[in-house]
């Protein structure tokens, strides 16, 4: 069975793409067999970093149900051991898929054969990028020294842990209202951790509450900083670190600090992996005791959650027609 590494960015501009491409290459060089799939559905570009034409089948063949076999979807990049699987934005909407469609991919996903699966997410916090994230407890998220990067990345980790809690809980559960009555009062400025959340349907629901606290401390998302230029970085990682354990119960992993070098700019500009173009750079040096942290994190295989078509945007959204409609009553 594959290891599935979903890599996410809680903004674009992190590097997101550019790490998830030479950490494949870096791992298929020690002969891992390694499939990079391209699931940033509004604006794939791996391909052109691959430097491929973008005339393949790709996911999007496979959501418009031209392609019904996914591993038909895996193409050659002439890198050995290192496959792909494009994102395909020839069809308009695919970052739109419904619930069932994007479970399905996960399941087609989940089935092919290699010993590494690579997921370039989308940037944001939307619920599509934050389910293919779920899918595993370790999946890595990308941030650089900036303290825009650290709260885009503290918003998507809360999103992470909202969704992993609500798909903890069977559908039309109390569990469930409860959850999402505490994520609206949070709306509202009360400050609630998401342990004391949990312990609230705890004391409504006994053992409830506690089991899914369990699970939520078996989450380690790993973070690796980007583009970094200075020690002082450091300080922004502790601040993310911080946040996470005090107010959403979970424990964050920093396993790697790259920095910045121009070498990535100029392979992005020739269409070929900076690790390959420019293997005793920085940035790929660097690259290394990443890949073997990775290797040391296993396979971060979760429970299998519960059906949520419902996204956190829509939660958001009802607050605000509610908060909308007292008004006009008052």
């Amino acid at each position: 069975m594959a290891v599935i590494i979903p890599v996410a960015g809680g903004k674009g501009g992190v590097g997101k793409s550019v790490l998830s491409l030479n950490l494949s290459v870096a791992m298929a060089a020690q002969c891992k067999h390694v499939i990079l799939c391209d699931l940033d559905f509004g604006g794939a570009n791996l391909h052109t970093m691959l430097g491929l034409k973008n005339n393949q089948e790709g996911l999007g063949h496979f959501i418009n149900k031209l392609e019904s076999d996914m591993s038909a979807l895996v193409q050659a990049t002439g890198i050995p051991n290192l496959h792909f699987i494009a994102g395909d934005c020839l069809f308009p909407g695919a970052a739109n898929m419904d619930f069932f469609t994007k479970q399905k991919i996960m399941r087609e996903l989940s089935k092919l054969e290699c010993d590494y699966l690579i997921l370039d997410l989308g940037a944001g916090s939307a619920h599509n990028q934050v389910d293919f994230f779920i899918m595993t407890n370790n999946g890595l998220l990308i941030v650089t020294p900036e303290i825009t990067s650290i709260l885009n990345a503290y918003s998507f980790l809360k999103s992470v842990v909202y969704r992993f809690c609500y798909r903890s809980y069977s559908p039309k559960s109390e569990a469930r209202k409860i959850l999402k009555n505490a994520i609206l009062q949070r709306l509202e400025g009360r400050d609630y951790s998401f342990e004391q959340i949990l312990n609230v349907i705890e004391e409504a629901l006994p053992g409830e509450g506690r089991r899914v606290y369990e699970l939520l401390r078996q989450m380690r998302p790993r973070v690796i900083m980007n583009m970094g230029r200075a020690m002082q970085n450091t300080e922004m990682g502790n601040r993310l670190q911080q946040l996470a354990h005090n107010k959403l119960s979970i424990d964050i992993e920093f396993i790697g600090y790259v920095p910045y070098d121009e070498s990535v700019q100029y392979a992005i500009a020739q269409r070929q992996p900076a690790a390959t173009a420019y293997p005793d750079s920085y940035f790929s040096r660097s690259l290394q005791p990443v890949v073997q942290r990775i290797y040391a994190g296993g396979s971060g295989i979760l429970p299998a959650l519960q059906d949520a078509p419902e996204d956190f945007a829509d939660i958001v959204k009802e607050f605000y027609e509610t908060k909308a409609a007292k008004g006009q009553h008052s």
